[in-house]
């Protein structure tokens, strides 16, 4: 049976209040609920997003973060999207500045297809529309975030953004057939230091991954969850040990919720060979961690195709 988004959901009722951005499209023009506020996102797709704290400070120092209300923002380190950000309130130092959360899946849902929805990072949004291509005579599928860079990063983000990336860009709750997420690859692999919004450590990922299977068990109790390994970093050895080793503690975790998992990396390392691995697939540093074009085609061919096909029967 079809899931059903309610097309009756995009009344104005329904959505939420704050407004950031008017598509022309009540469903996918971008909002905040009364708990966010609208700030500048660049890699959101409309290139606005919610802070999560009510009435906040935009940082104008670089459009990725901020403060809570009546605080300014001082720069710590770093420029752009890698920027860290304190927030500072009659010359004390509140808190670090928090990351500006992009917004859910845009496209309205179908009400004669399956309904399909992919949660992650950059390596999900590059194999998304692969997949997508593949399997449109049964499904609509599509990403969330909406927007591009890291989409949902390091688990802190994720765990802080959920909500928001569960909704529909105006606020409306999605309720897919299937749910695939991942975290894994801003999560140490790429150099297990924290910048919010862009990467935490290890030794976090547990217990927040933990919280974010939890909440997403119970926001989409009709949705089939699956949790997807996190492709190998094949050029590197030490950043793949630190892949398999999330990669355990993620079934572990998955496990214990009955929520199904499905294995990205054993069929890629296999394919490429003995990591570390300088190519594969003729391409220079192929998944490490971005293969688009030849490795995402494959990825979706031999593995994610067949596995959503039999899911969705």
């Amino acid at each position: 049976m079809l899931s059903v988004f309610s097309v009756a959901v995009v009344a104005s009722s329904a959505v939420w209040p704050n407004l950031c951005v008017d598509s022309g499209n009540a469903y996918n023009s971008t909002r905040c609920d009364a708990e966010g506020t609208c700030c500048s996102s660049p890699f959101s797709g409309s290139l606005q997003g919610c802070c999560p704290l009510p009435n906040a400070v935009c940082c104008p120092n670089n459009k990725y973060t901020c403060c809570p209300e009546g605080s300014t923002c001082e720069t710590r380190t770093g420029t752009g999207f890698r920027q860290v950000s304190d927030c500072f309130k009659d010359g004390k130092n509140l808190t670090m500045a928090d990351s500006v959360c992009k917004p859910g899946p845009q496209l309205e849902p179908s009400q004669t297809l399956k309904n399909v929805v992919v949660l992650g990072d950059s390596v999900s949004i590059g194999y998304t529309p692969v997949l997508a291509q593949h399997i449109s005579d049964i499904a609509l599928v599509q990403h969330t975030p909406w927007g591009g860079d890291g989409g949902a990063e390091e688990t802190a983000y994720g765990l802080k953004c959920l909500k928001y990336f569960l909704h529909s860009p105006s606020g409306v709750p999605i309720s897919p057939d299937v749910l695939m997420f991942n975290f894994g690859l801003h999560d140490g692999p790429l150099g297990n230091s924290t910048t919010p919004g862009q990467q935490g450590n290890t030794s976090v990922y547990p217990g927040q991954l933990s919280q974010i299977a939890d909440a997403i068990k119970e926001a989409l109790p009709s949705t089939k969850i699956v949790f997807a390994l996190t492709t190998p970093m094949v050029c590197n050895l030490d950043s793949d040990y630190n892949v398999q080793y999330l990669n355990k503690r993620a079934t572990e975790i998955m496990t214990d919720r009955n929520i199904e998992v499905v294995d990205f990396h054993t069929p890629i390392a296999n394919e490429c060979g003995p990591i570390p691995q300088a190519s594969c697939f003729n391409q220079t540093n192929c998944f490490c961690p971005h293969c688009p074009g030849v490795g995402y085609n494959w990825l979706v061919n031999t593995t994610i195709e067949p596995f959503m096909r039999k899911l969705l029967q």
